[in-house]
């Protein structure tokens, strides 16, 4: 019993080059989008330490106290906050 090491597929090198450049595109594509991303969570992150601070400096009215709970509420809702400014 032998057995043949035979592809199971065959593919022209057109399409092979093909494929290298769908790969190539999919990979710089994700290089971009990481980049945004951390760009985006740097944004939020120096935001809401800007309005913690703010509200901290505040300490006598009641602003102080909105202005925390939207910095709670931002880092809360940071995930949708990727798809208001992701075009950024």
């Amino acid at each position: 019993m032998t057995s043949s090491a035979q592809p199971l597929l065959t593919l022209s090198e057109a399409r092979i080059q093909e494929e290298l450049w769908r790969a190539e595109l999919i990979a710089a594509d994700a290089a971009a989008y990481g980049q945004k991303t951390a760009r985006l969570v740097f944004m939020c992150t120096l935001a809401g330490m800007c309005v913690l601070g703010f509200s901290l400096e505040m300490v006598s009215s009641g602003l102080a106290q909105v202005l925390f709970d939207a910095g709670v509420l931002g880092a809360l809702c940071r995930p949708r906050w990727t798809g208001f400014l992701a075009s950024y």
